[in-house]
């Protein structure tokens, strides 16, 4: 028997209306597409989504894609997760992250730096596993110090799978080491054997108990307009010049890694002094076909038939914001033969 290669999606009520959404869902559910992720910024929380759309599925596996590391307690996280597993009956993926800076400190208030991230990511991942458990959790951290309680209500041990975003290279090796999968955003085609070495190393010091590194995944974030129009082109340039150029400085410095530093210092400075229109066109032919893919469905497929060869298990298809229905449409349909 054949096995379905996997492949992901991302919606939000943050980009698309609710309704269009869960047509879209149910589109999804039963099609080629087989993972669907929930991200999370300033607006609807990932959560809430999560659970509603599984109320619209049977088969997708749904995650959150992501949450960050701040808003919510270890414990909180631990519990909601639970509950969800629960409910869509083992199809959740718990998609955690750092987000940024300017998110963290403007919007939720809280220092972004201590104490540092990568020690963050680690409690956070020490603190879920001992939670899942099922034991009774005695942990002391610089960050946290938990004792004597246990999950309750729930299975005696959970396997929910944990995947984290993450780009420098020492969180990476954290997610080899602690967690289920990886969210490298904007995996450039090129680079994609150099930025697994860093993970790699993380898989060589994988706790035990965990599940095997064979079975670890890797789902990079797409920006993906089955389109070969302007209009596509242009919308996945605006997408990409806003989080350059207005995101802080993480995605930045990324695409300077992947030798675009020329491009990216352009895109910053047009995106500061306001404008945008620029800044989007200053995202290059070479940029774009790096990190997003955008043209006709046959080469939209192909390009993620090559990133399953380099090595990545559930590439993830990520419209662009404002992106039309129909364009969705046509991006999901570019899939379904």
């Amino acid at each position: 028997m054949k096995i379905q290669p996997k492949l992901g999606f991302t919606l939000s009520y943050d980009y698309l209306k609710p309704s269009l959404c869960h047509d879209l869902v149910t589109l999804l559910d039963g099609s080629n597409f087989t993972h669907l992720f929930i991200p999370e910024r300033w607006g609807h929380d990932a959560f809430t989504q999560v659970t509603t759309m599984a109320h619209h599925t049977s088969e997708l596996i749904l995650g959150t894609g992501i949450v960050n590391l701040f808003s919510r307690t270890p414990a909180t996280l631990a519990q909601t997760a639970a509950s969800i597993d629960e409910l869509t009956e083992g199809r959740f993926i718990l998609g955690l992250g750092l987000s940024g800076p300017i998110v963290i400190q403007d919007w939720h208030g809280v220092n972004f730096y201590q104490p540092s991230p990568l020690q963050r990511t680690r409690e956070y991942l020490e603190i879920l596993r001992l939670i899942f458990s099922g034991e009774r959790v005695n942990y002391s951290g610089e960050l946290y110090s938990l004792k004597r309680f246990s999950l309750s209500g729930f299975e005696p041990q959970l396997t929910i799978p944990i995947f984290l975003a993450s780009m420098g290279s020492k969180n990476v090796q954290i997610t080899g080491e602690l967690a289920d999968g990886w969210f490298p955003i904007w995996t450039s085609f090129t680079e994609i054997p150099s930025v697994r070495q860093d993970l790699n190393q993380g898989l060589e010091n994988r706790e035990p108990t965990l599940k095997p590194k064979e079975t670890f995944e890797i789902a990079p974030y797409i920006p993906t307009c089955a389109s070969n129009t302007a209009e596509a082109r242009n919308l996945i340039q605006r997408n990409i010049s806003y989080y350059i150029g207005g995101m802080g400085t993480f995605y930045y410095e990324i695409v300077k890694k992947y030798g675009f530093e020329e491009e990216a210092n352009r895109i910053r400075k047009a995106f500061q002094a306001g404008d945008r229109d620029l800044a989007a066109k200053s995202v290059s032919p070479n940029m774009l076909e790096r990190i997003a893919v955008v043209g006709h469905p046959e080469y939209v497929v192909a390009r993620y038939d090559e990133l399953r060869e380099l090595g990545t298990n559930i590439p993830v298809v990520m419209l662009p914001h404002n992106c039309t229905p129909e364009l969705a449409m046509e991006t999901i349909s570019a899939f379904q033969e």
